[in-house]
């Protein structure tokens, strides 16, 4: 698990490069496109939100870790709980895209979390707009 995740991890810096210099927001998304196609997730909403789900969550684990630091203050901690709540969406997407009844009674409360997640996510940036807004009426701005 560790030499596949030391792969993966040279693998997405040297991503990072490439997609850095870019011709354009095609050349990106058929960049993007491949990588779905190679984890073979292109032809399946299911697989593809599986897929997406297991990179939110490594997303999400990093953002936990700085958000606990008191020292960042509400971005990373908004961050964290938005990459939650997107992981969560997703593992819920995997049950079907229009699930049945029955389906939608058993995911009630994973659909209560990731809506509580982005709740706390949007009181995170409304803490910092706050912080901003006061601080420019102290410098007497708008």
């Amino acid at each position: 698990m560790r030499l596949a995740n030391a792969l993966l991890g040279a693998v997405q810096v040297e991503a990072m490069i490439v997609e850095s210099a870019a011709a354009g927001p095609e050349d990106l998304e058929a960049a993007h496109h491949q990588q779905l196609a190679t984890a073979g997730v292109v032809d399946d909403v299911e697989k593809l939100a599986g897929f997406l789900r297991w990179q939110a969550l490594r997303v999400a684990g990093p953002l936990k870790l700085v958000a606990q630091d008191v020292s960042t203050g509400p971005i990373p901690l908004a961050a964290a709980h938005a990459a939650e709540g997107l992981q969560k969406l997703l593992g819920v997407i995997g049950a079907g895209q229009v699930p049945d009844v029955e389906t939608v009674k058993e995911h009630v409360a994973e659909m209560r979390a990731p809506r509580e997640c982005l709740v706390t996510a949007i009181g995170n940036v409304d803490i910092l707009l706050d912080m901003l807004n006061g601080m420019t009426a102290l410098l007497g701005g708008d």
